[in-house]
């Protein structure tokens, strides 16, 4: 199914939970503070560090800022909130959708195809005179399943290899979603060191999205990928970033252009300068 949907689409919609995934990097309590101030009717919040990351790991500095959460925990939090295998899983927050991307993305790591993400989250719902709520729904316990991985990622050794060895240029594309400052090493406001992995190129998140915050056209964003990726199959591409979440977005765009099967490297750039 498409990653994305619109507004428009609720009205045809049913059989649906949707997850609140508003998050703030600087003020990790910014997400669930906004939920409660007001959101979609219905609708459940997810934390980043406590659901869709693995907290355990986080503190302990060796991984990246996000290392992936345990599948197990993943599907049973997914059960906490009412989802079945038939259930359509809809993300939204406020992040140009970088937070819904890393569920969407979770969600077919354990083998759960029928989720995407709201075209503009919150913001999106507001202009389109919906309704925010304050009240909290309590969930019928559902029963959905983990099944076979629908998603390819990479480890640090693999991608210390890749770097070790530059015969492998061909065998793997590695794309950085971070801001091109970031990304050039002109600037660190989260991570330990400066720069990019030797060999990886830059694809802003940020450039997947029209000037309204709503991601580009199929044929647009298509254009964009295929003229990175120089005759590479989208396969060969792996996506980092600084700690697995905005990679999900470049990740996601790739999807909605027809690109699919590529990669994500969870560690990203946090991670490599841990290990490094």
């Amino acid at each position: 199914m498409t990653p994305i949907i619109s507004t428009n689409d609720f009205s045809n919609l049913d059989n649906f939970i949707v997850v609140d995934c508003r998050h703030n990097l600087q003020d990790s309590e910014q997400g669930r503070k906004s939920y409660l101030e007001g959101h979609i009717p219905e609708s459940f919040f997810l934390h980043a560090d406590e659901d869709l990351s693995n907290k355990e790991k986080i503190e302990k500095e060796v991984y990246g800022r996000h290392p992936l959460p345990e599948k197990k925990a993943f599907v049973q939090k997914l059960a906490s909130i009412g989802a079945n295998n038939d259930t359509l899983l809809i993300a939204v927050d406020d992040a140009s959708g970088v937070f819904s991307a890393r569920f969407w993305w979770l969600c077919k790591w354990i083998g759960h195809d029928k989720c995407c993400i709201l075209d503009g989250g919150i913001d999106a719902w507001k202009r389109s005179n919906f309704e925010l709520t304050t009240k909290i729904t309590h969930p019928k316990k559902g029963a959905i399943q983990p099944r076979p991985n629908l998603c390819a990622q990479w480890t640090y050794g693999e991608i210390r290899a890749w770097v070790n060895d530059k015969s492998n240029d061909k065998v793997c594309l590695l794309l950085d979603a971070r801001a091109k400052e970031r990304f050039e090493g002109l600037v660190e406001p989260i991570d330990k060191k400066a720069g990019h992995i030797p060999g990886a190129i830059n694809r802003p998140f940020s450039e997947n999205l029209d000037e309204s915050g709503l991601f580009k056209p199929k044929n647009v964003l298509k254009k964009e990928f295929l003229s990175l990726l120089d005759e590479r199959d989208s396969s060969s591409v792996v996506h980092m970033c600084g700690s697995g979440i905005t990679a999900c977005h470049n990740l996601l765009s790739m999807e909605i252009a027809g690109l699919t099967d590529s990669a994500l490297y969870a560690g990203s750039w946090s991670e490599w300068c841990n290990q490094s």
